[in-house]
């Protein structure tokens, strides 16, 4: 690592914390929403409003998150160019801690309804990613964004392996008499409530009064209709909401399949999410840099987004249960790779005074493809287990055919 690289590191480390802690309970929701919503029975699915598969029910309750994101993150990426990163960050995080409360009593209850309300909510606040994005691209500089854009995904990566194994282990009442389901979210409230402190007390502001531009609130919330305009942007942001599809699909799709195919309960469950992050963390810790030096960053996201479609075909291929950690390495490695490449070809495309517009546009679009991801993956899973990575395959696929064929990203 370089000594510039190094120093923009320790700037934005306390973010990268956060942003760990915050995907630590965001992880907890797929663990055991998963088998609770698949296996809960009829008690837990009355509590929605409407009836359906259990897998369209589980696509619904997990893309209510990313709908409150939607709409929310364009609108807090501007206002992080008007008022600063630090107390948007803030805000947000306070948002969300009283949320998780909210959760673990939704949960407690078996009410899916006010689940689904409170993440809602929670998703109209999240303004983590966007905005540590933003303070990535505040203290980058072309040459390291790629690498530093990974480090926000190996922190949500490494999440991904210790939130389903604490999840696992805090469900359990085999262990503690007094543990269920709602016990990992009450956990995370009470971590969070340690997070918004040390944002506070140890997080930089990273953009300055000089470079903050004035926002119309009524722009703000019609931010996202700029990914429209002509030119090689929207392009970027057409592929990189493909890839998103892709690589939330997976998400959503692959726990579905080890619960409905291997009949597995929240413990086991836990296990395979968290192995599935490992590669995500290797992919984000060292090969994203490694390509970096090698290949541009269109480059990168081209085969990176081809290979996670072969890839996802994997898991779906007949074989042992425990075959299938092998079958979750080489996706997650792929995806690893691309989702912060295809960050860094929006983020270098931008502007610099519109970092924070730009990207909260496109976690907007990242965001608007796990909506639909979860609930393609839920009718289409319902349909047959096995064609939601099908999906995902040909999605991915062609995201990666438009990049080639067109001029978008080329440096």
């Amino acid at each position: 690592m370089s000594n510039q690289t190094e120093s923009s590191f320790l700037r934005i480390l306390p973010l990268y914390i956060v942003i760990f802690i915050g995907f630590v309970g965001y992880s907890l929701t797929i663990t055991i929403l998963t088998p609770m919503v698949l296996e809960g029975g009829e008690q837990l699915l009355r509590s929605v409003p409407f009836r359906a598969h259990p897998t369209i029910i589980l696509g619904t309750v997990l893309a209510i998150y990313p709908i409150g994101q939607f709409f929310g993150a364009p609108v807090l990426g501007a206002l992080s160019d008007r008022f600063g990163r630090k107390p948007i960050l803030v805000t947000s995080l306070t948002i969300t801690t009283l949320c998780f409360g909210g959760l673990g009593y939704a949960v407690s209850i078996n009410n899916l309804s006010l689940f689904m309300l409170i993440s809602l909510i929670m998703g109209l606040a999240e303004a983590n990613i966007a905005t540590a994005q933003s303070a990535v691209a505040d203290v980058s500089t072309e040459s390291n964004r790629t690498r530093m854009f990974a480090y926000i995904n190996m922190s949500a990566s490494g999440a991904f392996v210790v939130g389903p194994l604490l999840g696992g282990v805090l469900a359990d009442p085999n262990l503690v008499s007094w543990f269920n389901n709602s016990t990992p979210y009450w956990s995370v409230f009470v971590v969070l409530i340690f997070a918004v402190l040390f944002t506070v007390f140890a997080f930089r502001e990273t953009h300055p009064k000089a470079k903050r531009t004035e926002v119309s609130y009524g722009q703000a919330f019609t931010n996202l209709l700029t990914v429209y305009k002509p030119g090689k942007l929207r392009i970027i942001y057409l592929v990189n909401f493909l890839i998103y599809l892709a690589v939330f699909g997976f998400f959503r799709a692959f726990p579905m399949y080890l619960v409905e195919q291997y009949d597995m309960d929240v413990t086991e469950l836990a296990t395979y999410i968290a192995w599935n992050a490992v590669p995500v963390v290797i992919g984000s810790l060292w090969l994203t840099g490694y390509l970096a030096k090698m290949l541009s960053t269109r480059n990168i996201t081209i085969f990176s987004s081809f290979f996670l479609g072969v890839f996802s075909l994997i898991m779906i291929i007949p074989q042992a249960e425990h075959m299938q950690y092998l079958s979750l390495f080489l996706p997650g490695l792929a995806l690893a790779v691309a989702l912060p490449a295809s960050a860094t070809l929006i983020s270098l495309a931008a502007k610099e005074k519109e970092q924070g517009r730009a990207l909260g546009n496109n976690l907007s679009l990242e965001v608007g493809a796990e909506v639909l991801s979860g609930l393609a993956a839920g009718f289409l899973a319902a349909y047959f287990i096995k064609l939601p990575m099908f999906a995902i395959c040909g999605v991915a696929v062609l995201a990666a055919f438009i990049l080639l064929i067109s001029d978008a990203g080329k440096e």
